[in-house]
């Protein structure tokens, strides 16, 4: 053995050893942020446009009325008018920046959601990658926080992933399913940002000595 190896006997991976979020949890708490998204787009949208919800209702129900007058007259569905596909895609763009921000705030900041933290999971630093390099005994891996890089990397691919339409719907699916065959339980967002989402014990009662 040359003397930078490191024995195979050593070579662990210490995701293995950790609390990792469940899928129902993960999904859970994906609902929950996407709830709490759309509220605050809403919030934003009112704010800085008064009329516009109005008008884009207003629109959607003539159209949704155009539509079903051309069904029962057995005529060609109409496509939707401009000025609707427009307020609807301006409308998405809010809410992708409003899911950017939102979880690169509280990620950044707490490491987890409002969702995560409904649901009892939070996010941290994945170690490093099994096959790459072990955690020797001497360096025992620590949870941390994904801090600010980390954040920005998924909040940005979770919003690109959420709000991206029709283009990313594929990506979307394998995104939300990953977590149940994936080693380490992550999604497409954990991998991109070099995340795992964890169980947040705290406040967890430690084993009885013994048991």
């Amino acid at each position: 053995m040359t003397g930078g190896q490191v024995p195979q006997s050593r070579i662990h991976d210490p995701a293995r050893d950790l609390p990792l979020a469940g899928w129902w949890r993960r999904f859970g708490s994906g609902v929950a942020d996407t709830v709490i998204a759309w509220v605050l787009t809403i919030v934003v949208v009112i704010l800085a446009d008064p009329g516009f919800l109005p008008r884009l209702g207003a629109q959607y129900m003539a159209y949704v009325n155009q539509a079903s007058s051309s069904w029962l007259a057995g005529a060609k569905f109409p496509t939707p008018p401009v000025g609707l596909t427009t307020q609807l895609s301006t409308l998405i763009m809010v809410l992708g920046g409003v899911t950017a921000v939102y979880c690169i705030v509280f990620l950044g900041t707490w490491g987890a959601t409002l969702g995560h933290r409904l649901c009892g999971i939070k996010v941290i630093k994945a170690p490093l990658p099994l096959g790459l390099l072990a955690q020797l005994p001497d360096k025992p891996f620590a949870e941390e926080k994904p801090g600010w890089l980390r954040a920005m990397s998924k909040g940005l691919s979770w919003a690109l992933v959420s709000a991206g339409g029709g283009v990313f719907v594929l990506v979307q699916i394998v995104n939300i399913l990953l977590p149940l065959w994936h080693r380490r339980k992550q999604s497409v967002t954990d991998l991109f940002a070099n995340t795992l989402t964890v169980r947040d014990q705290k406040g967890t009662p430690p084993p009885a000595a013994g048991a």
